[in-house]
């Protein structure tokens, strides 16, 4: 991983966090990635590298937790 997915890793991880507790959506996550995606369209690839880091997180944390 590169520095710039390690640092869209950390920016995806903050902003779910602050939004999980007051948002019905569905694919926070997914919507997350995507503003990051419309705001840097040639960081497509990095972003979503990123997106994978982070879900996969998730659902390890998850997978432990159960």
């Amino acid at each position: 991983m590169n520095h710039q997915i390690i640092s869209y890793v950390a920016e995806m991880e903050a902003a779910l966090m602050s939004k999980m507790e007051d948002h019905n959506e569905k694919n926070l996550l997914f919507s997350i990635a995507s503003d990051m995606i419309t705001k840097d369209k040639e960081q497509f690839n990095n972003v979503c590298q990123a997106y994978e880091v982070v879900k996969h997180h998730i659902v390890s944390n998850l997978s432990t937790a159960l």
